[in-house]
């Protein structure tokens, strides 16, 4: 794969995200429309951009080799939190805050809302069958692990529990692995349905992150050291690890590219959305989101292409 396929890819979704920030400035779009978009996206859209993913003839093969993905994705977390403990430490981050988001930033991507859409752009529905493994096990951590960053206080125990088994996209995947192992097709409305769905997935992702960019000031965010640290972490360091550990695991390339696009995705917004709950201030949270949001113009496509190269 060249540097110019992701690259445009990521273009195109750059001048939607452009459209998102301008509307926001324009004020065209206001926050209760954000707000509303993103329950769309988050309960609606992203269910069925996997719902249609996996409307496919059962495959014993594939179901083994997306469990095995799976696995595999649980290490990559593992492996990324304690690379992100270590390397934000007490003594290198005295700011509970700056630390927890730092963390927090360098663990979870943006797979939801940049991930998927980009290996729908590149891979097509057999990258989204892989990225809703990845969005599944992020889940599962960001609910758990990512949520009692900021205090076991937030939430109790059993509402974490229940929002990681009723959130949109796990239940989403439960239905399309039933539909899959079943070899069960939707009817022909359905499928048009989901299919429209499916659709609004890049460009209405794509648009919210426009609107929450035109939030902050591009100058603070460029001055900021830790800015600058944090981002080169998510964007640049941790895919460089999995990049070189996925070229010694023998398994089909297009799941390869598929992990390798949600790992290297920018910092989520699921950061911001667990700060401004905690009642933090969310201003070094945003300026994270956002430079890595703008960075990974530049560093998704390198990543492919070094993969291409490599793998």
């Amino acid at each position: 794969m060249s540097f110019i396929v992701p690259a445009e890819q990521v273009l195109v979704m750059f001048a939607l995200m452009a459209l998102g920030w301008f509307g926001a400035r324009a004020g065209w779009i206001s926050g209760d429309a954000e707000h509303g978009m993103t329950h769309v996206l988050l309960n609606f859209v992203v269910p069925a951009a996997i719902i249609q993913a996996f409307q496919r003839p059962f495959d014993p093969g594939q179901l083994q080799l997306v469990g095995l993905v799976f696995g595999l994705d649980i290490v990559v977390f593992g492996v990324s939190i304690a690379l992100a403990t270590a390397a934000f430490s007490r003594r290198f981050v005295p700011d509970a805050g700056r630390r927890t988001a730092l963390r927090f930033g360098t663990v979870y991507s943006n797979a939801g809302f940049i991930a998927i859409p980009l290996a729908q752009a590149i891979l097509g529905a057999d990258g989204v069958f892989f990225a809703a493994a990845f969005v599944a096990v992020y889940n599962l951590f960001a609910w758990t692990h990512g949520i009692s960053l900021f205090g076991s206080a937030i939430e109790p125990t059993s509402v974490r529990v229940r929002k990681v088994l009723l959130n949109p996209g796990i239940l989403a995947i439960v239905v399309a692995v039933v539909l899959f192992v079943g070899s069960v097709s939707l009817p022909g409305p359905v499928t048009q349905a989901v299919g429209y769905l499916a659709a609004m997935n890049t460009p209405l992702s794509m648009i919210v992150v426009g609107v929450s960019l035109a939030r902050i000031s591009l100058g603070t965010v460029f001055s900021d050291r830790l800015v600058w640290i944090g981002a080169l972490a998510r964007n640049v360091v941790l895919p460089l690890v999995f990049l070189a550990a996925l070229a010694f695991v023998p398994i089909d390339v297009v799941a390869r590219q598929s992990m390798l696009i949600s790992i290297s995705a920018p910092v989520g917004a699921m950061l911001v959305i667990f700060t401004v709950k905690h009642g933090w201030d969310a201003r070094f949270a945003t300026r994270l989101l956002c430079l890595s949001t703008l960075l990974c113009v530049l560093t998704m496509p390198l990543m492919l292409m070094l993969a291409a190269v490599l793998w």
